[in-house]
């Protein structure tokens, strides 16, 4: 577990050159039930928040309005015992600007390491659930949609 977080670490440092001075707004829907997965989540936040290119809010169920702390530029979904991760974004990830496709880049690569291959990333361009999700967050104004 050291050396995933440690590989992570160095991800997130090789990152900030390539995103851009803002900071990405992530909430975090953590609806695991294990300690294992529990534990992966939080390993995740912290090394998001290490790597100082997002700010992290979380709650446990899907939101059905705005959150006092949004909007939210992500949304990551981690459903509970499954293989996936869906990464809510504000559009499909071609038409994002370039420093939210690069954010967004980070954060598939932190859930693959943190996960160790155990969930992968799924964004709108992977799968209709979270081009669904992204939607509905846009509608209720979770996600801030592309200027």
């Amino acid at each position: 577990m050291r050396s995933v977080v440690l590989t992570v670490g160095l991800l997130m440092l090789l990152a900030v050159s390539s995103v851009a001075a803002g900071q990405a707004n992530v909430l975090i829907v953590d609806q695991t039930q294990g300690l294992m997965e529990s534990m992966q989540v939080e390993v995740l936040a912290r090394v998001l928040l290490a790597s100082q290119l997002f700010t992290i809010q979380a709650v446990t169920q899907i939101p059905e309005s705005p959150h006092p702390r949004g909007p939210f530029q992500f949304v990551i979904i981690i459903p509970p015992g499954e293989s996936w991760v869906w990464v809510c974004t504000p559009g499909l990830p071609v038409v994002l600007p370039e420093e939210q496709q690069s954010a967004l880049a980070v954060l598939k690569g932190s859930i693959e390491k943190v996960f160790a291959g155990e969930r992968k990333p799924v964004d709108p361009a992977d799968d209709l659930y979270p081009l669904f999700w992204s939607a509905a967050f846009l509608r209720i104004g979770i996600l801030e949609g592309v200027n």
